[in-house]
């Protein structure tokens, strides 16, 4: 048997006990969409968010209050991994979510999916700390845990490429719920992992080590996509994210923010209240080339299965 099988079956068995401990760890559960029986009530906006730094102003404009002041009338809809935000749009859900340039082209093919808004939401591959690895090259044989057709899949990708690291040596376990993605790592239970903000910052500050950070560069893959609302919604909702990313600068709004790390991404008290909160970057329009890419890369993996 060789290491690698070893690795494979005891990440599987690891896998299914971690997971049930986390589910039932968690607080927050998919909120679903409530509709009488005359349908889908058309007043209310669904927003679809996962616990990602670019989704913070969305849970802040619910919780304090000011997308009420602004007059949108919305529900956040609360999920733990891209996939499923995925399934809400599909079954028609949301009205706009969360999502990247690679699951919107893919999801294209089975609904009307337009990304409007880019996102600049860094990636990192974060390696544990016990591993002797200081680069990517030296990971042969060990586990990077990705969610597949994904920005994290396209930059694990973007990473083998530069430094000629051959795609069989690498075993790359779908781990589509991010707050597990970062348990798994703080427990040893895989060898790196590809993830966003806070969960990277939070592994590092553990001792885990930060191989790769995707920030500054192209393409920006993340991005706020539009599925049934209209021009006058998207507009009022991109004024209240405006207006959300501006107050949450204000050393006033600190404590807030904190609880809501903790309530919504779950993570330690005692480290939120030692981090420094990063700050969100206004949303900006999507660059034509950043689609490009997405659907070049979506579509040569899809036709050639590495």
């Amino acid at each position: 048997m060789t290491k690698r099988y070893y690795s494979y079956i005891l990440f599987h068995l690891f896998l299914f006990f971690i997971m049930m401990q986390v589910s039932c760890s968690h607080k927050q559960e998919a909120v679903q969409f409530d509709a009488d029986s005359t349908g889908i009530d058309t007043t209310v906006l669904c927003i679809a968010v996962m616990p990602a730094m670019n989704c913070l102003p969305v849970y802040y404009a619910e919780r304090s209050g000011l997308a009420d002041s602004l007059g949108l009338e919305m529900q956040v809809l609360r999920y733990q991994a891209q996939m499923d935000i995925d399934t809400a749009m599909i079954n028609g859900y949301a009205d706009i979510a969360y999502t990247d340039l690679i699951r919107s082209a893919k999801l294209n093919k089975t609904i009307s999916v337009t990304p409007f808004a880019s996102c600049d939401e860094p990636l990192s591959l974060i390696s544990l700390k016990t591993k002797r690895v200081k680069q990517v090259n030296q990971m042969k044989e060990q586990m990077i845990a990705v969610s597949r057709l994904s920005a994290t899949d396209y930059w694990t990708d973007r990473l083998l490429d530069s430094t000629r690291t051959s795609y069989d040596d690498i075993y790359r376990p779908q781990v589509n719920d991010v707050q597990l993605r970062a348990e798994m790592l703080r427990l040893g239970l895989i060898d790196a992992a590809m993830m966003g903000e806070p969960y990277a910052t939070w592994m590092t500050m553990l001792g885990h080590k930060r191989l790769f950070q995707s920030k500054g560069k192209q393409p920006q893959l993340y991005a706020w996509a539009n599925i049934s609302a209209t021009k006058m919604q998207q507009k009022a909702f991109l004024k209240v994210l405006d207006e959300a990313i501006e107050r949450m600068g204000k050393l006033s709004e600190a404590d807030l923010l904190r609880d809501i790390l903790k309530q919504e991404y779950l993570l330690p008290p005692a480290l939120v209240d030692s981090m420094a909160l990063p700050p969100v970057k206004p949303v900006s329009a999507i660059r034509t080339a950043d689609v490009e890419t997405a659907e070049a890369w979506l579509k040569k993996r899809t036709s050639h299965k590495k």
